[in-house]
């Protein structure tokens, strides 16, 4: 089910993303931020934006389908060091990145529900880690951030083990 809402999440977003955008350049109707900055100033987060949700997206699908075995067990390595749901954030980041190649209120909007959506489905799969997993997750939790990482500490711990 959440795998479903999820693409219709996504779908939503670049639609709307497109038609502000379509909006804009075929009519002069839309809800982007035409010259909010230069161009070319924009494109430079933007596509940081995309190569690190790239990233964290190939780097978390490594890490968890790379490996499988019989029992579950905590992922604390890599991007999982750095946050808790580095595929989530990965695809949000990437999306983020769009919004910076052309910036418009009805995208950001949309952006944010799909964060909202994304914070309630970590959350009860957070419930559902801690049912599997116990005291070993919860401290998981207190040693991790869920959304934000803390880069430092995520390489230190890849430099550690690796």
């Amino acid at each position: 089910m959440c795998d479903s809402i999820q693409l219709v999440l996504l779908i939503l977003y670049f639609a709307v993303w497109g038609i502000d955008n379509i909006g804009y350049f075929a009519f002069g109707i839309s809800t982007v931020l035409v010259g909010f900055t230069s161009y070319p100033l924009l494109l430079l987060p933007a596509a940081l934006l995309w190569g690190f949700g790239i990233y964290l997206v190939l780097k978390s699908h490594e890490a968890v389908f790379g490996e499988t075995t019989g029992q579950p067990r905590l992922n604390d390595l890599g991007v999982y060091s750095w946050v808790r749901h580095p595929m989530y954030l990965g695809t949000l980041v990437f999306c983020l990145g769009f919004i910076f190649i052309m910036p418009s209120l009805l995208s950001f909007g949309v952006w944010i529900t799909f964060f909202i959506f994304y914070d309630k489905m970590a959350t009860y799969e957070e419930k559902d880690l801690i049912r599997l997993l116990g005291e070993e997750y919860i401290e998981y939790q207190k040693r991790v951030p869920k959304w934000f990482p803390r880069i430092r500490s995520g390489l230190y711990l890849e430099n550690k083990l690796g």
